[in-house]
């Protein structure tokens, strides 16, 4: 059964919402999780502050939602991406330059990431947060290996987990030296020597 239309007072939550955690990426980005403020956050979505503790209850909330926020973004353009189906040689192949030209697009995007995983594993009692930021973008990889055509019909049993894994790793080194250097010749080549190291290895 489908879902009834949204009032215009939903909407219009939900873009405020909206607005409220593409400012958080970017404060987060700019200033780092210590630097970061709800005042800050809320100047840069041209909300008032009282709005954004209607929505939110303070930082740490926002934190938590930012991450879920990203998580759910990358999920839902990697399913309208990979809509077809097609063999898991390609999809490794397909799933890393997608991954990567997400990442060039969006670099504001993984410097919040990576920030918010500084500030977690550097800060007692949110250790948590870091695990789980691993883990939730390792289950995006799964999902996406695992729904390649040859896996689900079991023409091959490869180690899907395994595999996510080592994209996932591998891929997080080639980030941190494109967000350094802005090199991106250098992060396409580094992709592809990724690309054909992780087909060889679990094909």
């Amino acid at each position: 059964m489908s879902k009834p239309p949204k009032t215009k007072g939903e909407e219009k939550r939900e873009e405020k919402r909206e607005a409220i955690m593409a400012a958080a990426v970017t404060v987060i980005a700019r200033e780092g999780v210590h630097g970061t403020t709800t005042r800050k956050i809320a100047g840069e979505a041209s909300v008032n502050l009282g709005t954004l503790h209607y929505y939110f209850d303070g930082k740490d909330a926002v934190l938590m939602n930012v991450l879920t926020h990203l998580v759910a973004k990358s999920r839902e353009s990697l399913a309208a991406y990979f809509s077809a189906p097609e063999r898991l040689h390609d999809r490794i192949d397909h799933l890393l330059t997608f991954i990567r030209g997400e990442v060039e697009r969006s670099p504001n995007e993984q410097l919040a990431l990576f920030n918010l995983t500084l500030y977690a594993v550097s800060t007692p009692g949110s250790e948590w947060l870091a695990k789980r930021k691993y883990e939730e973008y390792l289950d995006l990889y799964r999902s996406v290996l695992a729904d390649a055509s040859d896996v689900r019909d079991g023409s091959i049993k490869p180690d899907i987990d395994g595999l996510a894994n080592f994209i996932f790793t591998g891929f997080v080194g080639i980030l941190l030296q494109w967000l350094a250097t802005a090199n991106s010749f250098r992060s396409r080549q580094a992709v592809q020597s990724l690309i054909i190291a992780a087909q060889r290895t679990y094909l």
